[in-house]
């Protein structure tokens, strides 16, 4: 499909931290690596037919860095342990980003670019900047001279369509998923209550081109009632598409609504 549009509607990711070197294909062989049994480790065949440590920061992702997951990785330029790092994984032809930390530099190129329409010209913007109890990814000021605070989600799941966020594993379905994406939440809509003329924004990146939607996942009931009460308390609530290529190229396709 997308060879039909023109090709300046696409925002060129150019993520140097991430793909400044070769990306190269590989099948996962082990996870935890028989070498190390971090789960964050994995045992993978190159197509070379090289077998090497990797560093897999996303875990498991749901199923898409398990056992004979195909992925694609760079090279860590200095490797202490793992020799290479994965980002993306291919399932039924499509390629997904898994590295949880390429949404944010996703988001920055696309601040930077003015590609997303809520928050163009901004005068300025800043990374990582603490408050309250969080680091939240983005700190700056739109062109209308109000602060804005934005965190970002990586989005890689999917199913029948729909993107969802989150999932993951833990002990109890009653459990939280991510107390980490629930105490970005309530802290955001804790900021706006406080700082009312702040923008306050969760923006999620959906890392794959076969989503059609993007839903708020019913499957953590307590982060999902937390968003929307956000939301009604005027949390912005943002979400992108990207599409992947195997070279480790990145392109905006739009921006989605945030369904519950």
């Amino acid at each position: 499909m997308y060879d039909k549009i023109d090709s300046s509607y696409f925002l060129f990711l150019c993520l140097m931290e991430c793909f400044s070197k070769e990306v190269v294909k590989g099948k996962v062989i082990k996870r935890p690596s028989k070498h190390c049994k971090s789960p964050y480790v994995a045992d993978v065949l190159l197509d070379d037919g090289r077998e090497i440590i990797s560093h897999a920061p996303s875990l498991g992702c749901s199923g898409l860095c398990e056992k004979d997951s195909i992925v694609y990785l760079t090279q860590i330029e200095k490797p202490k342990q793992c020799s290479h790092v994965i980002h993306l994984s291919e399932i039924n032809n499509t390629i997904i980003c898994i590295h949880p930390k390429n949404g944010e530099k996703i988001v920055e190129h696309c601040l930077k670019n003015n590609y997303i329409t809520t928050l163009k010209d901004l005068k300025v913007i800043r990374r990582e900047k603490k408050i309250l109890n969080s680091r939240f990814d983005f700190l700056g000021i739109d062109k209308n001279n109000q602060y804005f605070i934005l965190e970002v989600k990586s989005v890689p799941l999917c199913k029948d369509g729909v993107s969802y966020f989150p999932e993951g594993y833990r002990k109890k379905k009653t459990d939280v998923i991510s107390p980490r994406a629930l105490k970005h939440i309530q802290e955001l809509q804790e900021i706006k209550f406080h700082c009312n003329d702040v923008r306050t924004i969760m923006c999620f990146v959906v890392q794959r081109s076969d989503s059609k939607t993007f839903k708020i996942s019913d499957n953590d009931k307590i982060y999902k009632d937390a968003v929307f009460e956000a939301k009604n308390k005027g949390v912005e609530l943002l979400a992108i598409q990207i599409n992947w290529t195997k070279d480790g190229k990145g392109y905006f396709i739009n921006e989605m609504n945030v369904e519950f």
